[in-house]
């Protein structure tokens, strides 16, 4: 499989965000040659999903990038993965002490990560759908290896 990203007018509008503190809509819409309507129909999605921050001077909008939100989120991703180091360490050192050995311990692990995979899978085909992509069942099979193959890597 080729490794390729697809840019959208929308991660145009991001890297714009980027580059300065704060835009005013209408300017935005202008650098990016698009029609206002379009350009602020964007800015209510990603404010929405608190990607960027939107500010009003009087009657005038500003729109800028939520730095503070992205380094939030990559914290968040952080811990989360230690915790899930923590949590299977936690688990192989249950097992151990009920004298289950190390490969059944290994084969345990791997269902309940199957387990937990499953109970996301209707979620992942909802927000793949919602999202317009049409390859879901990929989409699904590529996550779930990744998933599993970091897990695995936690040894």
């Amino acid at each position: 499989m080729v490794d390729e990203t697809i840019t959208t007018t929308v991660d145009s509008l991001i890297e714009l965000l980027e580059d300065i503190d704060r835009i005013k809509l209408e300017e935005a819409a202008k650098k990016l040659d698009l029609p206002i309507d379009v350009v602020q129909s964007w800015t209510d999605f990603l404010v929405e999903e608190k990607i960027i921050g939107i500010e009003y001077k009087f009657t005038t909008p500003y729109i800028y990038l939520n730095k503070k939100k992205q380094k939030e989120s990559l914290k968040k991703d952080e811990e989360e993965t230690a915790s899930i180091d923590k949590f299977k360490q936690e688990f192989e050192k249950k097992a151990q002490e009920k004298k289950i050995s190390k490969d059944k311990a290994t084969d345990l692990w791997k269902n309940h990560i199957v387990e937990k995979l499953d109970q996301k899978k209707e979620f992942f085909y909802q927000e793949a759908k919602k999202r317009g992509f049409f390859n879901a069942e990929e989409l699904w099979n590529e996550y779930k290896n990744k998933m599993m193959s970091m897990y695995d890597g936690h040894k």
